[in-house]
């Protein structure tokens, strides 16, 4: 690793996200801060040759407890509720296997070390650990920390609300690289009250909120019906209380409760109806859809309404969920596998997912998600193919290439990394 104060880069291309690609730039930065782009420096420049440069990924969902799996849990195309029973299962095993210790803080470890060395320096982390990040496992990363919320029985509510209080105030005080969030988790493991309560808590503290929602056509049924899988697996857990849920409830029931936190994050919203993503869309200010492509695929959903979703103006950003539905946590292989699935979307959106729209989703824009000047200097590059096409996009897209530098922004200079 080294560091540098101020420098300026030449690649064959820039990708400002913000404008159309610079063939041939150069980036020029001072003490942790873009200064510039162009096709001139001032000063010295350094030519990285056959590279794209890039504002650092930002991953707006995953579950970093989950990286020490080298395979997803189950097979593809499983039954949602059988791939829980599996996390259930394996978590239990991990407990068992700790001998007191908490498993956790070695994968989350991994988890960043996987994600920063795919250029990722910006995450959406669901953590089921209430504390702030005091022991700096934490340290090569911004963005938020959602607590995890689970307890769907009504007289767990002023419990949780206690927990998610005291999550606010303690990351509030004490953390210096990211800030809190929560996550009521799911409509089968929450109950409409506490997704209530936490969404005007979260708008009284400026906190943003995250849940899972429109994941599954089962959660759909349980939602209408108060039946079907999920329904077998809660009262198989003990955890099933048909009270809780009115019956004929909707996503969007629970959407107009996210829509009164500052910023809510709609994990997943593979079943989202129309009516419910003109909703997301006219809430976009203030609400994002988060896709997680290889997860989706993994269960075997229906085609994502991606395109209806863009169409009609939702903020959607990019995900990668956790390595128990996904292989890897890598940023670059989910773009691109989403530029396969949709072929119909321009590049240039699809790069916007996991750039300034994951940016905006977490509420970092105004310093992260483009190479624009004034934003803190997190970059990445990006060998791209020698081929002679002339579209920058199919460059960096159609060639299987990794993250090979990393530039890390500080308070009065950049850290540069080479992968």
């Amino acid at each position: 690793m080294e560091k540098a104060t101020s420098y300026s880069l030449r690649a064959r291309y820039l990708f400002p996200i913000d404008r159309p690609p610079i063939r041939d730039g150069v980036i020029t930065v001072s003490n942790g801060r873009i200064v510039s782009l162009g096709h001139d420096s001032e000063g010295e420049c350094r030519d990285l040759g056959d590279v794209a440069i890039l504002p650092a990924f930002i991953n707006a969902h995953t579950h970093l407890e989950f990286s020490s799996l080298e395979h997803p849990l189950g097979e593809p195309r499983m039954v949602f509720t059988e791939w829980i029973r599996e996390v259930i299962r394996w978590r239990r095993t991990r407990i068992e296997q700790s001998e007191g210790s908490d498993w956790r803080h070695d994968a989350i470890r991994k988890g960043i070390e996987e994600s920063s060395q795919g250029g990722v320096l910006s995450l959406g982390e669901i953590a089921t650990l209430p504390r702030a990040d005091s022991d700096g496992r934490y340290a090569a990363m911004q963005g938020i920390n959602f607590l995890e919320l689970l307890g769907l029985a009504d007289d767990r509510h002023d419990e949780l609300v206690a927990a998610a209080n005291a999550h606010v105030a303690t990351f509030k005080s004490s953390s210096r690289h990211l800030s809190p969030g929560l996550s009521p988790h799911a409509p089968y493991t929450v109950s409409p009250r506490l997704v209530d309560s936490i969404a005007t808590l979260a708008a009284r503290t400026h906190t943003p909120v995250a849940m899972h929602l429109a994941e599954t056509r089962e959660e759909l049924e349980l939602l209408q019906s108060g039946s079907g899988p999920f329904c077998e697996l809660l009262s198989e857990l003990g955890a099933w209380h048909p009270d809780v849920i009115p019956r004929g409830s909707t996503p969007l029931d629970y959407l107009k409760l996210l829509a009164k936190a500052e910023r809510s994050l709609v994990i997943h919203g593979n079943y989202l109806t129309r009516e419910e993503i003109e909703f997301a869309a006219q809430q976009r200010e203030r609400m994002s859809v988060i896709y997680c492509a290889r997860t989706h695929a993994y269960f075997g959903h229906e085609r994502y309404p991606l395109q209806e979703m863009l169409d009609c103006g939702v903020a959607v950003a990019l995900g990668t969920d956790s390595r128990a539905s996904n292989p890897d946590l890598n940023m670059l292989n989910e773009l691109r596998f989403v530029a396969r699935q949709h072929q119909d979307i321009p590049p240039e959106s699809i790069l916007r997912l996991a750039t300034i729209n994951a940016a905006t989703a977490l509420g970092i824009g105004e310093s992260h998600g483009t190479l624009t000047p004034g934003k803190q200097a997190n970059l990445i590059v990006v060998p791209i193919s020698e081929g002679d096409s002339s579209d920058p996009y199919e460059l960096l897209f159609g060639w299987e290439q990794s993250v090979m530098m990393v530039f890390r922004s500080k308070s009065c200079c950049t850290e540069v990394t080479r992968l």
